[in-house]
């Protein structure tokens, strides 16, 4: 099951306390403090790796948690730090916070307050609470390259042993403190496929054949509609030095933009494409109902987004293997005023042609970081 949207909590580890000791050897009857302060909380660190492309493999965690740190020791010794909880994602994961009122009203509060009242790490742990809830969704990260990294949820600090405490007029303190909580939040993960090229239209149009032709990914091919259930990459290479990622994304139907048919899963994947490839079966319909069927996935696009609506395109009439296929493709390209390629997903007839058209077309277009670009995380 390709998993693309999870929630879940993160809790960095707590601090190991910090601890009262005096230093005793023979030759040293009345040493003075030796008390250690705690070990660092781990944190919770997701990182992007091109070997996912869902989260199948956080399915079903509900929470994540780094090691608490050590408490300190004698003789000055440092506890050891706790280790760091470092999570594999699928690169193109956005990362967002889900925070509740009374979050939203503590930085409310916050906006007049200095510098250090501020926190990136997340609420302590000790105020925090996973049942309220959620007020406000905010983005915290988009992990759009391969090692990227992002501390979800820092460790606590640890506490100060008494060898800290020593002053002039206090050659024996007893006080020591105890670790900081680490700090905790609920989030959202959902992942925005990356590829150059998305392939779209109604289901059955032939999508996951062209895919499976023109690149190495096997998507599920079969003669009946919604035969991909989940997005598939694959990558054309036209010869070592030229290459593109393009995606196959599962069929769309009217209402996709309103969440018909998993449509907003769907959807989302267009979205960081920077060109994309209409295909439509001409293989039996009339030219008119060619022309409703390109203008139901045009309105789902706009529907969903503007900038969607607006994305670079290609028109591909597929199954040119089919005895008037030909004609039904030139008489759509008439009625919608626009170039109609016509190829064959079976036979490969004009998918060499498609393919080069498609790389240069992708060289007019932005470069793929502005073209995936969007808001800054907070």
């Amino acid at each position: 099951m390709f998993v693309d949207e999870h929630e879940l909590s993160v809790k960095g580890g707590r601090g190991g306390d910090g601890i009262v000791s005096f230093r005793r050897e023979s030759h040293v009857p009345k040493g003075g403090p030796d008390g250690g302060d705690g070990g660092l909380g781990g944190s919770v660190i997701f990182r992007a790796s091109h070997h996912l492309n869902g989260l199948g493999n956080l399915q079903h965690v509900r929470e994540l948690r780094a090691e608490p740190g050590e408490p300190g020791r004698g003789k000055n010794q440092h506890g050891k730090n706790g280790a760091d909880n470092i999570i594999d994602v699928p690169v193109g994961t956005l990362i967002y916070e889900l925070r509740t009122e009374q979050q939203v009203e503590e930085e409310l509060d916050l906006e007049n307050a200095p510098p250090e009242a501020f926190s990136e790490e997340g609420a302590s742990g000790e105020d925090f609470d996973e049942e309220a809830p959620v007020s406000d969704v905010v983005l915290l990260a988009d992990l759009k390259e391969p090692g990227q990294t992002f501390v979800a949820a820092k460790g606590g600090k640890g506490g100060l042993g008494n060898k800290q405490f020593a002053t002039a007029t206090n050659q024996a303190p007893r006080e020591r403190t105890e670790g900081k909580p680490g700090a905790e939040r609920k989030l959202r993960l959902e992942v925005k496929l990356i590829a150059d090229v998305g392939l779209v239209g109604l289901p059955n149009a032939g999508k996951s054949t062209l895919l499976s032709r023109c690149t190495h990914a096997r998507p599920k091919v079969a003669a009946y509609p919604f035969t991909t259930l989940s997005p598939y990459l694959g990558i054309v290479e036209l010869n070592p030095e030229n290459r593109f990622v393009m995606a196959d994304i599962p069929g769309l139907i009217e209402g996709a933009a309103s969440g018909k048919g998993l449509g907003h899963q769907f959807l989302r994947h267009v979205e960081r494409t920077r060109l994309l490839l209409h295909l439509i079966d001409v293989s039996e319909k009339e030219p008119e109902e060619l022309k409703q069927d390109h203008d139901v996935i045009m309105h789902e696009l706009s529907s969903h987004s503007a900038v969607l609506g607006a994305k670079p395109r290609m028109i591909v009439a597929n199954k040119s293997d089919i005895p008037g296929a030909e004609e039904r493709a030139k008489a759509l390209g008439e009625l919608l005023g626009e170039p109609v390629r016509l190829i064959s997903g079976v036979t490969g007839q004009g998918l060499t042609e498609l393919l080069w058209a498609i790389h240069h077309k992708l060289q007019e277009l932005t470069p793929p970081e502005a073209a995936n670009s969007e808001p800054q995380p907070e």
